[in-house]
């Protein structure tokens, strides 16, 4: 029984779907449920009030200081935390490789798109990191849809944490394994489900090492001791750690002392 004055649910679906295609027997047209959603989500009433903050040009260098909208405003959502992309070295060596290389690639990686640059760049990465190898993708996004989406196969499992980045929750539903998040550093969460895992199917336990919502880091110490009594595979998204965490800066595995207990960075 539904309570006088509640509508059914299934009726208000039907309600909303009418009001797309205009009859039940229509195609629902996919256009104007996204022209629908512009007009009436809580981010068309953003924009409207000045307040959206997605898509901002930016009409200055991307420095400490910005102009937006003809106005000088601080920038506290950068993640240009050593200020590398106004440093006048590395400029410099952009614009001679330019005049060498030219001003992109030709071709895919695996055809005709990797330049010596690259094999150089990605020997010093893993030198840097103390990695027997490396490989260099076009954004941290990407990386994590090509690594997590090779590791975990049809029969393995990733565990990721409640609050990873939304890269790697889409780099786990490109895999063919199976997703289970544990409570958000919670290491007794962790080993639980570690301990219900097939010793026959491959482990990957994914987390960031600075949580870039939460602010809070990652329980490396316990992480990299439980993925070794369980048999696990670490692989640590140190995006915003690389550079910044750790004396040498080589992130939060270097400073919780542990970088040669976690597989993939």
């Amino acid at each position: 029984m539904v309570p006088p004055g509640i509508r059914p649910v299934k009726e208000e679906r039907v309600d909303v779907l009418e009001g797309l295609v205009g009859t039940q027997q229509s195609r629902l047209d996919l256009f104007e449920k996204c022209r629908r959603y512009r007009r009436e989500s809580k981010a068309s009433q953003a924009q409207a009030m000045g307040i959206w903050p997605y898509f901002i040009p930016i009409q200055s260098q991307a420095g400490p200081e910005v102009v937006i909208d003809g106005r000088p405003m601080l920038m506290f959502g950068s993640n240009n935390y050593l200020g590398l992309t106004q440093d006048e070295r590395v400029k410099r060596a952009m614009v001679e490789a330019i005049d060498r290389y030219g001003s992109a690639c030709t071709g895919s990686r695996v055809l005709n798109g990797t330049m010596d640059l690259h094999i150089e760049l990605e020997r010093r990465l893993a030198a840097f990191t103390r990695k027997e190898a490396a490989f260099v993708f076009t954004t941290g996004y990407q990386t994590n849809l090509g690594a997590i989406s090779v590791l975990v196969g049809r029969d393995d499992v990733a565990l990721t944490d409640r609050a990873d980045h939304a890269s790697i929750v889409d780099g786990c539903r490109l895999s063919f394994g199976r997703t289970v998040k544990y409570r958000h550093n919670d290491m007794a969460d962790l080993e639980r489900l570690l301990a219900q895992q097939d010793p026959s199917h491959g482990v990957l336990i994914v987390t960031d090492g600075v949580f870039s919502m939460e602010g809070d880091l990652a329980n490396l110490s316990e992480i990299v001791k439980l993925k070794e009594r369980y048999g696990a595979r670490l692989l640590l998204d140190d995006a915003h750690g690389i550079g910044v965490m750790g004396a040498n800066g080589r992130g939060t595995a270097e400073y919780f002392g542990v970088e040669d207990r976690v597989d993939v960075i």
